[in-house]
């Protein structure tokens, strides 16, 4: 029995042993796997971790070129708040030399000073109650201050403030009032610009208020049912009328480039195209028309029938071209314009868009813009309000750059356009803009706004006299005849310009 359990022993030890030199030898094998499995494992974490660590690079890229220029003027931004305990804020400056809003200080007490008034109040803004406008957007600048350092350690040491840096605006005094004084007494807004750099010479918006007064009258402002706060000329919309056929005849002319001199019309006042009875402006008739007399005269029949001839898809995508339903980036608060027409829509839609009525809403700025692309051969430039950002000594600490926004035109249609707009100018419906001292081209424009037919006014238009180029957009609330109210606002505005 003792062999036996010997023997069955030596055979269970080497069996074991066995086992133990198979793992050994699976465990040798296996090791590589492993160790390859391993390195996958770690190399995902790391490509995890990578790729969080780039995404937040990007982030960070992102948010110092487009977000921190919004956190840093906001006015609830503690740290600029900090900055105005040791800053006196700076003074805003027009491009003619003349102070906009400066700070005052008597008997220790510091007031915000607006030496025009009523004037530049939406553009130039205010700073009590919040702030707005260029006040607003310039926050940071104006206090913010670069003297030189001896001046810095000199007012430390005397307990006083620091002098903010100044803001430069594009705003000429000269343009600006031209045009307050010919909206005055309507509601509205004028924009005025150069087409070729972007700059904006003047922005007023009706009814206005007292900027030095906002916190006396803060109740009444935000109370008041005409919106005495509300900018028009950036965030006022309004159906563009019939200084939408600009677009239109523009399309037309692209899908028919061989036959749009072709075009004619017999106008009898009314026509009707789907389920509506479209109108010219007053019942008026005007007989046979060609393209260029249809803008000229601004003939909505004329334009209903252009537009039953137009692909819905590339009318849509020309008003994206030139910025409809797009933010226009510029140193203010900006609302999008409003254009919904797309190939899905009807033939009433189409017909109403044509004409620049239906679902359709610019602002006076996006008006400009449109006239602006045809002033400079088809190339929009980004509007801009500010020029520079200079010390307290004059030391230039920042400069704008005149930035191209897009190009949706070539060089040859705008200069057929302005051929046709010359004649609406000469002989058509904005007569009242003319000018023999200049050349002057442009498009009138009655938008109805309800069911009554009641109409706001525009015009848009460009004045040309030795080199220098002015666009104006004018928008009159409830106006009737753009060719009557807001043509005649224009004609002043671009004489002060060349004056």
């Amino acid at each position: 029995m003792s062999v036996l359990r010997r023997k069955k022993k030596q055979k269970n030890e080497n069996t074991e042993k066995k086992t133990i030199l198979q793992r050994i030898q699976d465990s040798i094998k296996e090791g590589p796997k492993k160790k390859r499995k391993a390195n996958r494992q770690i190399l995902q974490i790391t490509y995890i971790f990578v790729g969080m660590f780039l995404v937040l690079i990007g982030y960070i890229i992102y948010f110092v070129a487009v977000d921190s220029k919004d956190v840093i003027t906001d006015p609830h931004n503690r740290r600029v708040q900090e900055m105005a305990k040791n800053v006196v804020r700076g003074k805003i400056i027009s491009s003619d030399g003349n102070v906009l809003a400066q700070t005052i200080t008597e008997n220790g007490e510091e007031e915000r000073d607006y030496p025009y008034g009523r004037m530049f109040a939406h553009v130039v803004g205010y700073n009590d109650k919040g702030k707005a406008g260029l006040e607003s957007k310039c926050n940071f600048d104006l206090l913010t201050s670069n003297a030189n350092l001896l001046s810095q350690i000199t007012s430390s040491l005397k307990g006083e403030k620091s002098q903010g840096d100044n803001v430069y605006t594009t705003l000429s005094t000269k343009v600006q009032t031209a045009a307050y004084n010919a909206l005055q007494g309507e509601k509205g807004a004028v924009v005025a610009m150069d087409p070729e750099t972007g700059a904006v010479y003047a922005m007023v918006s009706k009814p206005d208020f007292r900027p030095g007064l906002v916190a006396e009258n803060w109740e009444e402002l935000n109370t008041d049912e005409d919106s005495l706060l509300l900018n028009r000329a950036t965030q006022g919309l309004y159906p563009p009328g019939s200084t939408f056929k600009v677009v239109t005849a523009l399309e037309y002319m692209r899908e028919h480039p061989d036959d749009y001199q072709d075009f004619t019309y017999n106008c009898t006042g009314h026509t009707t195209i789907g389920t509506l009875d479209i109108q010219c402006y007053g019942g008026a008739v005007h007989g046979t028309v060609d393209l260029a007399g249809a803008i000229e005269h601004s003939c909505n029949t004329a334009f209903v029938h252009i537009a039953e001839k137009l692909d819905k898809d590339k009318l849509a995508s020309l008003a994206g071209d030139l910025m409809f339903n797009s933010k226009i980036p510029i140193n203010l608060q900006a609302t999008s314009s409003r254009f919904t027409f797309n190939g899905d829509s009807g033939i009433n839609e189409l017909a109403q868009t044509a004409i620049g009525q239906g679902k359709t809403l610019v602002t006076p700025l996006q008006n400009a813009m449109v006239m602006c692309a045809i002033a400079n051969d088809g190339v929009m430039m980004q509007p801009y309000l500010v020029d520079q950002v200079r010390n307290v000594d004059g030391g230039v600490i920042k400069e704008t750059e005149t930035e191209e926004l897009a190009q949706p035109l070539q060089k040859g249609e705008c200069e057929t356009l302005k051929t046709m707009l010359k004649k609406v100018v000469a002989s058509g419906t904005g007569t009242k803009a003319y000018s023999s001292e200049y050349t002057v081209y442009g498009k009138t424009g009655s938008a109805e706004y309800n069911d009554n037919k009641d109409s706001h006014a525009w015009f848009i238009g460009c004045a040309e006299k030795d080199g220098k180029k002015i666009v104006v957009s004018v928008l009159v609330e409830d106006g009737g005849s753009g060719g009557s109210t807001a043509a005649p606002i224009a004609d002043k505005v671009f004489h002060s310009f060349f004056d």
